[in-house]
């Protein structure tokens, strides 16, 4: 799969506006939410584990849209927890 595409997924199933800071539960239950509405699944360790290589500005940037090396991995390593690509 394409890796912009991939990170679009991440980044549309975020959807965030990430007001005074990020609030990684609250990032991890709209991923996992937004998911379950596609009628996928994701793992909720998995995104924690994910999340906890990450900063707040990294993952605030990717919730924004924002398109860079960091932001590009994050997305990737979010889509692994998830069953979209098969897994």
């Amino acid at each position: 799969m394409n890796k912009t595409f991939t990170a679009f997924l991440a980044v549309a199933a975020l959807g965030l506006a990430a007001c005074g800071g990020v609030d990684r539960d609250g990032t991890r239950d709209l991923f996992i939410s937004d998911m379950e509405a596609l009628g996928n699944t994701a793992d909720a360790d998995c995104i924690d584990k994910v999340f906890a290589e990450y900063s707040d500005k990294d993952i605030g940037a990717m919730s924004d849209g924002s398109e860079n090396e960091n932001t590009q991995a994050l997305a990737e390593e979010l889509i692994a927890c998830t069953d979209l690509l098969g897994g």
